[in-house]
């Protein structure tokens, strides 16, 4: 038993030892492909020497362990690129490429993400990379670009609400609408078209009797219904629950009803205010004709 042990952690040693590479030869190949644009050639090189070459000082680790991470960026793999990347800032927080590594992580993150109508857990990345990058290096030639990143990452976070804004609005939610085109314009106004926004606010709002029309009636019509048996009920107790269900019943109609009169109120506002603030914009004609109809259907209540 103790011969094969020692055969094993002889055969052990023999193994490593063969995998073990000369670090000058391979590290000028892998440098010489790389230089030569020749990226898929480089990693094999770049790979031997960093996990096989004997003798590597940490600044030749850390050079090779940028390229490694560049080629595949360079290479438009940014899957990898984030991986690699990832990894060099763990090893080398410190290092002179860092704002670079930063700005590259950033753009890889953006250039998965799926886009604004899928997770957007990408996007956040890419923000948070780049605003690392701004805060730590601002004088970096990388800052202004990390700026652009952030830039067009907002973006896409904002147009993710006005998609989703938008589907509640084909789907006849007009209060889900109104919520998310809310939320786009108090978080994101800067990169947005606000006079639209407002426009869009205003013109859910005044939709809102369309979407709670049955609503309202089918609470009326249970309310009725309720009234009636609370009418003829002899048991108390029966009683005692009809009236506490046709209270509920009327909780739920005062909401609807009082939702539908300060949306009526916020929408009439908002397009007077987009009437006065831009009068020679297209969403000012919009809004005095959407303000007539609104003056015309006389819906105050409803």
């Amino acid at each position: 038993m103790k011969k094969v042990f020692v055969g094993v952690i002889s055969a052990g040693i023999l193994f490593s030892c063969a995998q073990k590479v000369e670090k000058k030869d391979v590290i000028s190949k892998a440098f010489s492909y790389y230089k030569k644009g020749e990226f898929s050639d480089a990693r094999k090189y770049l790979k031997e020497a960093i996990y096989k070459a004997e003798g590597l000082t940490t600044k030749e680790l850390l050079q090779l362990r940028y390229m490694l991470a560049n080629t595949y960026y360079l290479d438009e793999n940014y899957v990898d690129a984030i991986v690699e990347f990832e990894e060099f800032l763990m090893l080398f927080p410190t290092a002179p490429q860092v704002p670079e590594v930063l700005y590259k992580l950033a753009d890889s993150y953006l250039k998965v993400s799926p886009g604004a109508e899928r997770d957007l857990t990408y996007v956040d990345k890419a923000i948070e990379k780049a605003e690392e990058l701004v805060e730590n290096y601002p004088d970096s030639v990388y800052a202004k670009k990390a700026k652009e990143i952030i830039k067009k990452a907002t973006l896409i976070k904002a147009q993710h609400l006005l998609e989703i804004a938008q589907l509640y609005e084909h789907l006849g939610k007009y209060y889900g609408a109104y919520k998310y085109y809310q939320k786009a314009y108090d978080e994101y106004s800067d990169v947005l078209d606000t006079k639209k926004i407002e426009f869009k606010i205003a013109e859910n709002l005044l939709k809102l009797p369309y979407q709670y029309r049955e609503k309202i009636k089918d609470y009326e019509s249970r309310i009725s219904m309720i009234e009636k048996k609370i009418k003829n009920e002899k048991d108390i107790q029966k009683r005692y629950v009809l009236s506490n269900r046709k209270q509920l019943l009327e909780k739920h109609l005062y909401t609807l009803k009082d939702r539908i009169k300060k949306g009526r109120e916020k929408g009439i506002a908002i397009l007077k205010y987009i009437i006065e603030n831009y009068p020679d914009s297209q969403y000012a004609e919009k809004a005095k004709n959407l303000l007539k109809e609104v003056e015309k259907s006389k819906q105050k209540n409803f």
